[in-house]
């Protein structure tokens, strides 16, 4: 016989993991310039994101709950549109437009995760686009978001 505490209906958390898939999954604009392999691994770094403040959750009420889902689902989602736009613009930019696009993606990622970038990440990245192809691209901007979880 089952242990009845072991099922999935058991969990009190499955309407909060529901709810962040649903917003996260349901957002087309991070992913239309990404490769089908590009746009799944850039929505399971954001779902790790994400299922990790729901799990954060778990002592707070429904209302305040799904308040920090949506700011979470939110702040990572500002990260995947910037990734999306930059795979698809940054080899045509000129320095200073890279840069600023570079920037904002920086800076949402310090917004995130509270660790600062540092300002020679984003003078090479800056240089370094003019040789990147869509895989490329994808590969040096996504390294710099997943850097942190890979390294907990």
């Amino acid at each position: 016989m089952t242990d009845p505490s072991l099922s999935p209906d058991s969990d009190p958390l499955r309407p909060r993991r529901q709810l962040a898939e649903e917003l996260l999954f349901g957002n087309s604009a991070v992913r239309d310039n990404l490769t089908d392999v590009q746009a799944q691994q850039l929505l399971d770094w954001a779902l790790v994101y994400v299922l990790d403040v729901v799990g954060q959750t778990a002592v707070l009420p429904d209302a305040e709950a799904e308040a920090e889902i949506d700011k979470a689902v939110m702040a990572v989602s500002r990260i995947m549109r910037h990734i999306n736009r930059l795979v698809g613009d940054l080899p045509r930019l000129d320095d200073k437009s890279a840069r600023k696009k570079l920037k904002a993606l920086l800076t949402d990622r310090q917004r995130l995760t509270g660790q600062p970038a540092n300002p020679e990440l984003l003078e090479q990245l800056v240089y370094a686009r003019a040789t990147w192809d869509n895989d490329a691209a994808f590969a040096q901007l996504y390294n710099i978001i997943a850097w942190e979880q890979e390294e907990e």
